[in-house]
C-alpha cells in the first residue's frame, strides 16, 4: 500500500502542484470585494490541484523513453515498470474530466477553461512540441505554470483583470531563471536523454546570463504589481524590494560562479521568493480592506 501511494504521489507531483495552488489563492481574494466563500476557495483549490496533477501524469507517459535514460527520472514508476501506461492514461483522463466538472459547477466556465487550457499547453506546447526541440523551451511552454493567477480571478470574478495578467507575467519571467537553475545542477542527466536544454546547448555561462535577464525582469514585474492593484500599500512594497533585491543577489552570484551548488541555492530561494510574494500580496491585501 505505501509503494502504492508513494508511485502516485511521484507521478503527480504535490509539491509542485502547491505553488501552482499558492499563486490562485492571491485572486480568489483580490478578484472580488468581499471574501470569496470557503467552499468556492476549497473546490477551486480542488479543481486546480486535480488539473496540474492530470498535466503531470501525461508528461511521465509521453517521456517514458527519456526519463529511463536520465538518473534522475528512471526510477520513476512508468519506466520502472510499476504502473503501465494504459493505468496512468485512465487516471489521468479521470482527473482531467473531474477538475473541469469541478470547476465549471463551482466556479464558471472560464475557469475551468483556464485550467484546462493550462493543461493543453504544458502537454502539447512545452512537452511535445517544444522541450525536445529547442533550448527556449521553458520561455514558451512556461505559460503552462502561470495560470494560477488567472484562475483565481476568474474563479470569484468570472473575468481575467489587469492585475490577474501582471501576475501571469510575474509567472511567466519567474520560470525560465527558475528552471534554468536546475537544468545547471542536472546539466548531465538533460544531455543524456537528448533534451536541448540551455546549459547543455550554450553551456552554463549563457545560462547564468540568462538567469540574471529573466531575474531583473521578474523583479520588474514584482514591483510593477504595486501599481497595478490598488490594495497594495507600504509593506508589499518594502518588503518585495527587499526580497527582489536578495534575488537578483543571488544570481549575480550565479553568473559569476555558474557552478552547481549556487545554481541548486538560486533554484530553491527562487521558490520561497513567489511564495514569500504571494503571502505579501494576501497580507497586504487583507490589511487595506
Amino acid at each position: 500500500m505505501n509503494s502504492f501511494l508513494s508511485d502516485w504521489n511521484q507521478m503527480i507531483k504535490p509539491r509542485v502542484s502547491s505553488l501552482v495552488l499558492a499563486t490562485a489563492v492571491p485572486g480568489l481574494y483580490l478578484g472580488s470585494p468581499s471574501a470569496p466563500s470557503t467552499l468556492l476557495v476549497f473546490m477551486t483549490m480542488l479543481g486546480t490541484f486535480l488539473m496540474s496533477s492530470a498535466s503531470f501524469i501525461f508528461n511521465q507517459i509521453l517521456e517514458k523513453d527519456r526519463d529511463a535514460k536520465m538518473k534522475r527520472t528512471a526510477n520513476r514508476p512508468i519506466p520502472a515498470g510499476r504502473i503501465s501506461k494504459a493505468q496512468a492514461w485512465i487516471v489521468g483522463f479521470a482527473m482531467t474530466f473531474a477538475a473541469f466538472a469541478v470547476l465549471y459547477y463551482f466556479a464558471n466556465l472560464l475557469t475551468a477553461i483556464c485550467a484546462f487550457a493550462a493543461l493543453l499547453a504544458y502537454v502539447f506546447l512545452y512537452t511535445i512540441l517544444l522541450k525536445p526541440r529547442t533550448h527556449q523551451n521553458i520561455v514558451i511552454g512556461g505559460v503552462a505554470g502561470c495560470v494560477g493567477p488567472l484562475i483565481g480571478y476568474a474563479a470569484v470574478s468570472n473575468s481575467l483583470p489587469l492585475p490577474a495578467w501582471i501576475l501571469f507575467l510575474m509567472i511567466f519571467l519567474w520560470t525560465p531563471a527558475h528552471f534554468w537553475a536546475l537544468a545547471i545542477f542536472l546539466k548531465e542527466d538533460y544531455s543524456d536523454a537528448n533534451f536541448p536544454m540551455l546549459p547543455v546547448v550554450k553551456g552554463v555561462k549563457e545560462t547564468g546570463r540568462s538567469i540574471l535577464f529573466y531575474t531583473v525582469l521578474y523583479v520588474g514585474s514584482v514591483i510593477a504589481f504595486y501599481w497595478a492593484e490598488p490594495s497594495m500599500g507600504w509593506l508589499y512594497m518594502i518588503s518585495s524590494v527587499v526580497l527582489s533585491i536578495s534575488i537578483i543577489y543571488l544570481s549575480v552570484k550565479l553568473f559569476q560562479n555558474p557552478e552547481p551548488k549556487f545554481a541548486r541555492g538560486f533554484f530553491f530561494f527562487s521558490i520561497l521568493h513567489l511564495f514569500l510574494i504571494n503571502i505579501l500580496i494576501l497580507i497586504d491585501h487583507s490589511i487595506a480592506a
